[in-house]
């Protein structure tokens, strides 16, 4: 597997090399069809009409995000699978076209695991990496259910998630296919190649690449180039920052309703970081929310709130004002109640917002919410360990220590190299819970394998937590056993 962007090929249709132009307006149109259809509950006709819609606009998230939902009710309903003669005249372009034809395919017969692969793949093909991302885990999640799901099925998804960026997803399924053959060496070193892609990729390394692989060829138009570079820049190192952000208002105001447009000012308000341009950024995703009625831009904006928020709580401390920054933190965790809970019934089948309300929900007592949430979030796999992890935790809050105990070691029996850090903290729950039931069961085992994890963690790290007085208190409790 290759590291760097390959060259494409030359030999296509001319067709598909032309540049793509998106029409919003006109995918508007035919997304509002959709909806008409889906308040009918027509909803094979409904995909139909988002994919003629996301064929105009296929980096529309109002597309996917309404398709998605479009198919949930067709699965339940027991709807009929779509097939191709259903979805003509898709749009000019034939690799966006191939695109909106393979999802509204999937999206008719949801859990079929090889539909969502050719997606998945077909979405690379056309260049449409936004889409992607918000595809990527979907498809992981189907094909790890998939009943007839094999190893080949995995790397499919790992190399179509690693063509649109998608790197976690594609380390994931990369792991779950080396589950199924463990002696793959070729796969192993495939894996951890994308994890040296997405460390290059998150260090900003990627955006200074050529299209043959080869770092930053020779430009002629040297305005042009220091432009492309300052825009390409974390920092804007020179002062180009200013400029960037001066260009990218002055393009979001001619069209403040085109989603890169929108896109690109808030990425670079945040990226500013102080007060207030956190503020002008949350008023352009909000904006840009009422706009366009992607529902991203409001959790955007959510996010950008409690950013916000979180700053002037530190401030507060730094100041003294503890009183102050205590209630600032309770008003912080009822606002992320409410926006998840919002969250999760606009987007039911998200698992990764699913986990969040239940991180809320735990935190806030809701112990029975949180419960339903986590358990809901392992059938993700790349948040089994950590749901399964809060989930033990909820487990011991209402004294279920036979279930904690079950939960943690589950976890500890799956957790890979990724998630390391993780397994302390496991441990160190699991070692909790075990105290608590050799008290309750007077059990001398139980305890004894309480005081063998204690020793491992003290041996690993003696400064780990309260670790020295729970060495002394477990020595106590076998003891008296």
């Amino acid at each position: 597997m290759a590291l760097f962007p390959r060259k494409k090929s030359t030999d296509a249709d001319p067709m598909a090399d032309a540049p793509f132009r998106p029409q919003p307006d006109k995918a508007r149109t035919w997304f509002d069809y959709a909806e008409n259809q889906m308040k009918s509950a027509q909803y094979a006709t409904a995909i139909i009409y988002y994919a003629c819609g996301i064929a105009l606009d296929p980096s529309s998230m109002v597309g996917h995000e309404g398709t998605m939902a479009a198919a949930n009710r067709h699965l339940q309903k027991k709807g009929k699978r779509l097939n191709r003669a259903d979805l003509k005249e898709l749009g000019k372009h034939p690799e966006v076209a191939a695109f909106a034809e393979a999802e509204a395919l999937w999206m008719s017969d949801l859990l079929n695991g090889s539909l969502a692969i050719k997606t998945l793949e077909a979405c690379g093909t056309a260049e449409q990496e936004e889409a992607g991302l918000f595809l990527a885990p979907r498809v992981l999640n189907i094909v790890s259910k998939w009943k007839k799901v094999s190893k080949s099925h995995y790397i499919a998804v790992k190399d179509a998630c690693a063509e649109i960026g998608a790197w976690n997803d594609a380390i994931t399924a990369g792991q779950l296919a080396m589950e199924l053959d463990p002696s793959d060496g070729q796969l192993d070193a495939d894996i951890k190649g994308l994890s040296a892609q997405r460390a290059m990729s998150q260090g900003g390394y990627e955006s200074a690449l050529d299209e043959d692989g080869s770092f930053r060829g020779m430009v002629k138009d040297m305005d042009k180039q220091r432009e492309l570079e300052e825009e390409e820049s974390i920092a804007g190192v020179g002062g180009g920052s200013d400029r960037v952000l001066k260009r990218a208002r002055a393009t979001f105001r001619e069209n403040p309703n085109v989603p890169e447009n929108i896109l690109r000012l808030g990425k670079l308000l945040r990226r500013q970081g102080d007060i207030d341009s956190l503020k002008e950024a949350e008023g352009v995703y909000m904006n840009g929310y009422k706009a366009t009625k992607e529902y991203r831009f409001r959790m955007t904006a959510g996010d950008i709130l409690l950013q916000r928020k979180r700053q002037e709580v530190k401030l507060k401390r730094e100041d003294g004002d503890e009183a102050a920054a205590a209630s600032m933190e309770k008003q912080i965790l009822e606002f992320e109640a409410t926006e998840y809970a919002e969250r999760s019934e606009r987007y039911p089948t998200d698992r990764q917002i699913r986990y969040h309300l239940g991180e809320v929900a735990l935190r806030t007592g809701d112990i029975e919410t949180a419960m339903g949430c986590f358990q809901k979030s392992k059938d993700e796999p790349r948040l089994r360990c950590r749901a399964g992890h809060l989930l033990g935790r909820c487990f011991s809050e209402e004294g279920w220590h036979a279930e904690s105990i079950a939960e943690y070691r589950d976890v500890l029996a799956n957790i890979d190299a990724t998630e390391g850090s993780l397994e302390l903290e496991v441990r160190y729950d699991l070692m909790l819970s075990l105290i608590e039931s050799a008290r309750l069961e007077s059990s001398e085992v139980l305890a004894r394998e309480a005081l063998e994890i204690c020793s491992g963690i003290a041996r690993q790290d003696i400064t780990y937590r309260d670790i020295r007085s729970r060495r002394h208190e477990i020595d106590e409790l076998v003891r008296s056993l």
